[in-house]
């Protein structure tokens, strides 16, 4: 109940605010499970995909937002959790590993996931190299992969005093599944570097997607945090 409301305010806010564009919604499957992947610019792309998608998606958020040591960070939680939003653990190994079984388990009951591979913001607005989190989810539960692409999602100053969203958009591309056999082959791997292999070619295909509708020059190295490294030059 909270998250239809939640969702039907936040798509009013957003039209009346940003004055979005919406390109592919038709892309959108009736039911799920589906996995929804995009570029990463800003703030701005899981607005818009909450905004335009016609289902109910889960965004799996860093744990840290889902803290309960003051009352503050406590509502967050609770908030996040009422509407259907997971925490994942970006640090990696066994933490990362249960924090995807949360998600898997969305899936499983035929919901939407939407996953944003590049881990952190493009710095300088190409599209960097995905994580394999988005492989390890789409090849272990079979769901198809939505591809999607976002402009405008970083809030800047422009002629407003302070950040803000001008014209966001979102194209959703056309739905596509794993070749059963390559899913199969992950399935039943007991070898690391075949599993690593397969985890690195399917990522590497959604991202290949994703820059089709999106058009940015794509980049062979992982994306950085801005706050600790110096943007590209």
């Amino acid at each position: 109940m909270l998250y239809t409301v939640v969702k039907y305010l936040l798509k009013f806010l957003v039209f009346i605010l940003f004055w979005p564009i919406y390109r592919g919604k038709e892309n959108f499957p009736a039911t799920g499970p589906a996995v929804i992947a995009g570029n990463h610019l800003g703030a701005g792309e899981a607005i818009m995909v909450l905004a335009s998608s016609p289902v109910q998606v889960t965004f799996p958020g860093k744990k840290e937002l889902f803290r309960t040591d003051t009352l503050v960070h406590r509502f967050v939680a609770w908030f996040l959790k009422a509407i259907h939003q997971v925490p994942i653990d970006r640090t990696g190994g066994q933490a990362a590993t249960e924090g995807l079984e949360q998600v898997l388990t969305v899936l499983d009951r035929g919901d939407f996931v939407s996953i944003l591979p590049e881990g952190h913001r493009s710095p300088d607005g190409r599209l960097y190299k995905g994580r394999t989190g988005v492989a390890r989810i789409a090849l272990a539960s079979g769901a198809p992969i939505i591809p999607f692409g976002c402009f405008n999602t970083r809030f800047v100053k422009k002629w407003l005093p302070f950040p803000w969203m001008y014209r966001p958009e979102i194209r959703i591309g056309e739905p596509f599944s794993i070749d059963p056999e390559i899913r199969e082959a992950y399935l039943t791997s007991t070898d690391y570097d075949e599993t690593h292999r397969i985890l690195r070619q399917t990522t590497d295909e959604i991202m290949r997607r994703i820059q089709e509708i999106t058009g940015q020059e794509m980049v062979d190295e992982y994306s950085y945090n801005p706050k600790k490294h110096k943007p590209h030059s």
